[in-house]
């Protein structure tokens, strides 16, 4: 399920102080799931989808979120749930007979590797292991922990952005050089989820051209490429980003119609897919 941020801001310039209140407004609408509605607006040019929201390729880090991450629902329940999965995660990192599947296994290869590489290196290692796990459709549409992503080997986009995301971060980068997006992929007519992350390796006055863009479709590629996306929301360990302030969904009977037609598309593809946990 994607989450719509709605912000109201008091801000006493004297003393530089921002008050944030968050809501989080639940929508019909399901990131990369094929399950949500086709995203139009209460005002706007024809129904067009998200024009207020900012293009991908527009993106850059900045430095003020709307509010603590804790705050919002699915990253709160997402770090509920990987306390106890630590246990067992780190028991596998120490110890190969502790791993629980070969997938696990393989997973901890990966991670040994890494962690003797630059950066660069690590980053690519880690982005390409994700992009070779089988995309699963989330009935649920809850976010997974990595151990979970890496145990199954399977998940779907938000699955696998933030499994490279939490990877990255054990591997010692800093939260403030990553971010989970969530936006509308006007390609694949759903919506999606990356990571970005500021470029280790690349220097530049451009902030947009000193982004890596790391995505379970289209693989590693600058935010220039993402000109057909647009983001509502982005979010790491430093807080929560609305980009899309102004951005009212409306959900028509087309829209469900089309929803229901993805994600029966997507049913009917987990079945034949033998490797879906049920």
């Amino acid at each position: 399920m994607t989450y719509r941020l709605e912000t109201s801001t008091r801000l006493s310039r004297s003393t530089s102080v921002a008050v944030f209140v968050l809501t989080v407004v639940s929508v019909a609408l399901g990131a990369c799931t094929g399950g949500g509605a086709a995203p139009r607006l209460a005002k706007g040019e024809n129904g067009s989808v998200l024009q207020t929201a900012p293009r991908l390729s527009q993106f850059h880090f900045t430095p003020d979120f709307i509010a603590d991450a804790r705050d919002f629902p699915p990253w709160s329940a997402l770090a509920a749930q990987t306390t106890p999965d630590d246990g067992p995660l780190e028991a596998c990192l120490s110890n190969k007979e502790k791993c629980e599947s070969p997938n696990l296994v393989r997973f901890r290869k990966m991670m040994e590797i890494a962690a003797t590489l630059p950066k660069p290196e690590q980053l690519n290692l880690v982005h390409h292991y994700f992009n070779t796990i089988t995309w699963t459709h989330d009935a649920r549409d809850t976010w997974s922990t990595l151990y979970h992503t890496a145990l199954t080997g399977m998940g779907d986009c938000e699955d696998i952005a933030l499994a490279k995301y939490q990877s990255l971060r054990r591997l010692g980068w800093a939260a403030e050089d990553l971010r989970v997006l969530v936006g509308w992929d006007a390609q694949e007519n759903d919506w999606h989820a990356w990571l970005a992350v500021r470029d280790p390796d690349h220097a530049s006055d451009d902030a947009t051209e000193s982004v890596l863009v790391l995505d379970s479709i289209m693989g590693l590629q600058r935010p220039v490429a993402y000109r057909h996306a647009r983001i509502v929301y982005s979010i790491s360990d430093q807080g929560v980003w609305d980009h899309a302030p102004d951005y009212v969904p409306i959900v028509t009977a087309e829209d469900q119609r089309m929803a229901s037609e993805r994600a029966a598309r997507h049913a009917a593809n987990d079945r034949q897919n033998k490797g879906v946990v049920k």
